[in-house]
């Protein structure tokens, strides 16, 4: 499995879950970024949820940050990001359509947003890694 997953995952699982979706991803690359993992959960409190007001998922926008603080910033590249999560679920990006699809279709809420997590993760690296080539 994917290290950074890994990572994220074991923080997701914590008890209590305190990590939001956009603390456990920064948390997840704090160590390479130069960061603690305390600062990183800081940096990142107020992403989760959609900015605590139900808009662009903080998966979604935590990904954005770290691929910037890895050094993929190339427009065509960031745009990429953040459309195939939107084509991977109908064109939503927005945390409060994606919980409530979600639970239209009987979903979990944390087994949801673990996927988002998941989801952010595996485009991060993938396309870290595209860059580097």
């Amino acid at each position: 499995m994917n290290k950074h997953i890994e990572k994220a995952m074991s923080i997701r699982n914590e008890n209590p879950m305190v990590s939001n979706c956009a603390q456990t991803i920064l948390r997840a690359y704090a160590e390479e970024l130069g960061i603690t993992g305390d600062m990183a959960a800081k940096l990142s409190s107020n992403l989760g949820g959609g900015m605590k007001c139900g808009l662009t998922c903080g998966a979604i926008t935590r990904g954005l940050m770290v691929l910037g603080a890895l050094g993929v910033e190339n427009p065509y590249v960031i745009n990429q990001f953040r459309r195939r999560i939107a084509d991977n679920h109908n064109g939503m990006t927005d945390c409060v359509d994606l919980l409530k699809a979600n639970a239209q279709k009987g979903g979990i809420k944390k087994v949801h947003c673990d996927g988002m997590i998941r989801e952010a993760i595996e485009l991060i690296d993938e396309l870290v890694e595209s860059n580097e080539g």
